[in-house]
């Protein structure tokens, strides 16, 4: 299964870092998201459907941020990363302007 990060989750993704790596965890981070993308590789249906029909959530480590993505054929196709501590409507918006 290849794994593609989209320009709106890459700009989350750059984002969020710029933000907690003020605390010296943006590298903690990105270790986190890795390990869950490597994770997924392997077992793509692995998290449950959330929001919207063909988007699947899983929580990054043990951080307040989600990993929102769809397949398509062979391809796990990361959406959008966000704070799941936020509105989930507004986490819905973001991810249809994304679709």
């Amino acid at each position: 299964m290849e794994v593609v990060i989209l320009s709106g989750a890459d700009a989350d993704l750059d984002d969020i870092y710029v933000r907690i790596d003020r605390r010296g965890e943006g590298e903690k981070f990105l270790l986190a998201v890795d390990r869950k993308l490597e994770l997924l590789h392997g077992f793509p249906r692995l998290a449950p459907r959330a929001l919207l029909e063909k988007v699947r959530k899983v929580k990054i480590g043990r951080t307040p941020f989600g990993l929102f993505y769809t397949i398509e054929g062979r391809r796990l196709m990361v959406v959008a990363v966000q704070d799941l501590r936020q509105d989930p409507e507004a986490i819905a918006r973001i991810i249809r302007s994304r679709l």
